[in-house]
């Protein structure tokens, strides 16, 4: 494959859900495909907190210039998902269990008020999907997959908030989602243990309500059920982060 030039178009195939980075060719920008991709590979938790990032082994990675990469990672870090060190280097930011409640109470409240407005106007197809996407998560518990487990929970996700037919309130969805990567990287790397338990099943208990919320064409009860989701997730975030906080100090 020729090398893409910065100031070139581009064409690119859908990225996967894992966010796993493709070279790009076609009618796009290229900067816009590079922007993208790794936008994507953010919000799917694809790398850990302090991941640091040089242009140009991404540059490689892309088949681009260095100039999209660039500006892509400068682009991300105006959105908060990406830190730029004083010599220039981008890095994801640390994980802090103050940033988690801060996020995950902007999630409560924006997500919540979204799948409340989306839930009278999801039809059947949308119920069918959610079921789909649901089969799925479960399949991938139990198989202990749990990068296609964390690729359903966002689809069924957005599922319902797409709903909504809001591009602004989806728009802050998606911003807060890119700012949570680190932290979905960080549960995901932590829940092989759990998978292995019979607390698998509990990971789709409370998409299991919001269905049968939006079958009964009860958005607050959807609401209530995607605010308790979000909660959830949180939690267990914390009570890994204390256990680990709790380690560091006893062996010091």
């Amino acid at each position: 494959m020729s090398r893409v030039r910065a100031g070139g178009d581009a064409l690119i195939e859908d990225t996967k859900a894992n966010g796993e980075l493709k070279p790009v060719s076609g009618r796009k920008t290229v900067h816009d495909l590079v922007y993208e991709q790794l936008r994507d590979a953010l919000m799917s938790g694809a790398f850990e907190a302090r991941k640091l990032f040089t242009i140009a082994s991404l540059s490689e990675r892309f088949n681009t210039s260095h100039m999209p990469v660039r500006e892509a990672l400068r682009r991300l870090a105006s959105e908060n998902a990406l830190r730029i060190s004083s010599g220039g280097t981008a890095y994801v930011p640390a994980i802090t269990a103050l940033e988690l409640r801060d996020i995950s109470r902007a999630r409560i409240i924006i997500e919540g008020a979204t799948a409340r407005l989306a839930g009278p106007r999801m039809t059947q197809t949308d119920i069918d999907a959610l079921e789909q996407i649901l089969a799925r998560h479960r399949d991938s518990a139990s198989a202990g997959d749990i990068v296609e487990m964390t690729a359903a929970n966002r689809a069924f996700h957005f599922q319902v908030y797409r709903a909504a037919g809001s591009p602004v309130l989806l728009s802050q969805i998606e911003n807060l989602w890119l700012r949570s990567g680190p932290y979905v990287r960080y549960l995901s790397d932590r829940m092989a243990d759990l998978l292995k338990s019979d607390h698998r099943n509990d990971f789709t208990d409370l998409h299991v309500t919001m269905i049968k919320a939006i079958k009964m064409g009860d958005a607050e009860a959807l609401g209530a059920a995607c605010e308790a989701d979000i909660q959830a997730s949180q939690d267990l975030l914390l009570d890994f982060l204390a256990n680990e906080d709790e380690i560091v100090q006893l062996t010091r």
